[in-house]
Order: structure tokens, then sequence, then C-alpha cells
């Protein structure tokens, strides 16, 4: 009588374990943009003089400036991660503005094994994003924006190569010189769908789909010619499918129905971040980011600096940015260059 009871009782609790939620798509296209961005705890969702940025605002693409912005950066990260961005922003007169911009993330050896432990080999996951954003002065006061973005994962030899897009709203005010505020809904309509047949060689298999958490931003802003600092809150709805299985024993044996069921969440976070010019060649930063109100642990600190060379044809700079990741699981180093042409 008793095996049965014990039976259940493992069963129940690999089933919870299962359960346990591992993420959400596209988490690393959230990393964040650049130095910049990061060493300011990724809040510049309403801020104009640190440069254009619209992976954080479609609004700021809109922004008027005279010259053609440029940048590129690399990061340097722990366990094997990569992660490269590039973007480029110019006005269209009179009174429009367009950004391009292009993430890529993964991650290189990766130890593949059997379920019996075997080494198979050593294996990476790639993603990439391609985006542009439109923005358009409504008034001298009000910008709006429109991002389009598309996103591939290459996650495996067997799986096919997903691409899906996503788009992007955002709003920028100037209350006065000095206040901006900015709002954004981000990822809307993402999602990654995959069938694995051909990876598990079984012809049954059903497509999975695994959306992108929708993510909406309120960002405050305040900048003077040496002084900048930046707050933004952000609500982060997600999406997640569940398999809950019942058990019953019949004959000593237990027998199992699943259901399939979707569930939303929520998750709420808060940045800050601050820029200040101390000379004309050199900007410090620094930024504290909660990735997870509702849990311990999530604050990460951030801080960088440009230094802005004499060259003033292309006013380039070099811009750099230490990342402690949330929950402390390492560090991040990132680079960039940027150039006005």
């Amino acid at each position: 009588m008793k095996k049965p009871a014990i039976t259940i009782l493992f069963l129940f609790i690999a089933m919870q374990a299962f359960a346990q939620s591992g993420g959400f798509s596209g988490a690393s296209m959230r990393v964040g943009f650049g130095p910049r961005g990061l060493a300011m705890g990724n809040s510049l969702t309403a801020t104009t003089h640190q440069g254009i940025y619209a992976y954080y605002n479609p609004a700021l693409a809109a922004a008027n400036r005279s010259d053609k912005q440029f940048d590129l950066s690399v990061a340097s990260l722990a366990f094997d991660r990569k992660l490269q961005t590039l973007s480029a922003s110019l006005s269209l007169p009179p009174n429009a503005g367009i950004s391009i911009y292009f993430t890529h993330a993964g991650v290189d050896n990766i130890d593949g094994r059997t379920p019996s432990g075997f080494h198979t080999g050593s294996l990476s996951t790639n993603e990439y994003q391609i985006a542009t954003a439109f923005g358009l002065r409504l008034s001298d006061k009000v910008y709006g924006g429109f991002g389009l973005k598309l996103n591939m994962a290459d996650l495996n030899d067997d799986l096919d190569q997903e691409l899906n897009f996503g788009i992007d709203l955002g709003f920028l005010a100037q209350l006065t010189n000095k206040i901006n505020l900015g709002i954004t809904i981000q990822d809307l309509i993402s999602e990654y769908t995959f069938n694995s047949a051909n990876l598990y060689g079984q012809n049954q298999a059903q497509n999975l789909s695994n959306s992108f958490p929708t993510r909406i931003k309120f960002a405050g802003a305040y900048e003077t010619e040496k002084w900048v600092f930046a707050t933004e809150f952000e609500l982060r709805v997600q999406q997640s499918d569940i398999i809950e299985r019942d058990v019953f024993v019949f004959d000593g044996r237990p027998t199992f129905i699943d259901e399939s069921l979707t569930i939303n969440t929520n998750s709420t976070m808060i940045r800050f971040g601050g820029a200040y010019d101390i000379h004309e060649r050199f900007t410090l930063r620094g930024g504290y980011r909660f990735t997870d109100l509702k849990s311990n642990g999530s604050g990460s600190i951030s801080s960088g600096f440009s230094l802005h060379l004499p060259f003033d044809n292309l006013s380039p700079s070099i811009d750099y940015a230490f990342v402690v990741e949330p929950y402390q699981i390492s560090n991040m180093h990132v680079f960039a260059i940027r150039l006005n042409l």
C-alpha cells in the first residue's frame, strides 16, 4: 500500500521542479545597449543629452541633430557569453529622424551531453535583433516614435532558425528646458515559436510558442549643461505556458492526465542613473537598478565614463561601463567607440 503513495510523492516533487520558471524569451535583448546606457542603469528612456539611443525609446530618434551618430560596442562577460551592438542615427528634415541598430548575443562552449552523461560536443546559441525606429517631432516639445524589430534565434542545428517581429511605441515630452518625461511600450507581439520534431525525432511534436514580455516604461530626466539625472519605472507583463499533471491510481498503477494552462504574471523594476561632465573631455556616469522589486538581491550597481578625444572632425568618444549583474552573478565590462559623422 505504501508503494503507490511513495510513487505519487516523487512524481509530484518532479512535477513541481519542472514547473519552475527559467526566464522568458528574448532576455539577452533586454540586457541593455552600449556602455552609456548600461553605466546609467539603463535609465535612458527620457534622456537626450547622452545621445540618440532609440533602443530605449523610439521617440528619441526625432531629436534634432545636425550630425549622424554612430556607435559600436562590445562586452566582456563571464560564462562564455557575448554581446555586441551597433547603431546609427540621423535626422530627416524638417522634423523627423531615424535610427537603425543591431544587437547580437549568445553563449559559446556549452557542454553537450546525453541523458546518460556522455559528452557529445560543444554547443553554442546566438540571438540577433535588427531594429529601426522612426521619430517625429509632433511639436517643439513633444516627440513620438515607432519602432519595428526583427528578432532571430539560432539555438540548435536541429532546430529551424526562428524569426519574429516586434513593435515599440514611445513618446517624449520636454516639460521645460531641463525636465523630460518619457513613456514607452516595447516588444509588442514578439514571440519565438519552435518545433522540436527534428531535434528529438518525434513526428508528433507540436509548435511551442514563447512570448516576449511586454514592457511598459514611465521615465523622467533632469538635464543641465553638465548634469543629467534620470529615473524610470517599468512594468513587465509576462505570459507562461505550464503543464498541470493530475495523478490517479488505478489497480495500483499511476495514471497521468496533463492539461496545458496559460498564466499571466508581472514584475516591476526601477532604475536610476546620472552623468556629470567633469571636463569637456571627460564624462563620469553611474547608476543603480532593481531588476525585480519583489525579489531580494535583484539590485545592481553600474558605473562608467566617456573620454572625448580632441578630434573635431568626427568628435570621437571612447566609452566604458562596469556593471554588476543582477543577483551578483558576475560582472560586465562594456567598451564602445562613438563617432559623429
